[in-house]
């Protein structure tokens, strides 16, 4: 199933603009070796379908993926007492 991440390799790569003025980019640091699949820097991967699903129904509610995922995995931890 392939994976996406939240924020491109673009968006990494692209100097951030603060003020309207584009930040110098910061010293890359030494790349660890990952394992296929794993997390990086704070950010998750979830399958691209389930992605996909998920801003379609956060758009049609007026929500964010974020809302909807908390919801759901409340009423999960809820239904499992």
């Amino acid at each position: 199933m392939e994976q996406i991440d939240f924020v491109t390799i673009e968006e990494q790569q692209r100097p951030r603009k603060r003020n309207g003025v584009a930040r110098k980019p910061a010293a890359k640091k030494a790349a660890k070796p990952q394992r296929p699949g794993a997390v990086r820097d704070g950010y998750r991967r979830i399958p691209a379908d389930l992605h996909k699903r998920l801003k379609m129904q956060a758009l049609m509610e007026d929500r964010s993926v974020t809302e909807l995922i908390v919801q759901a995995a409340e009423c999960f931890l809820r239904n499992r007492d």
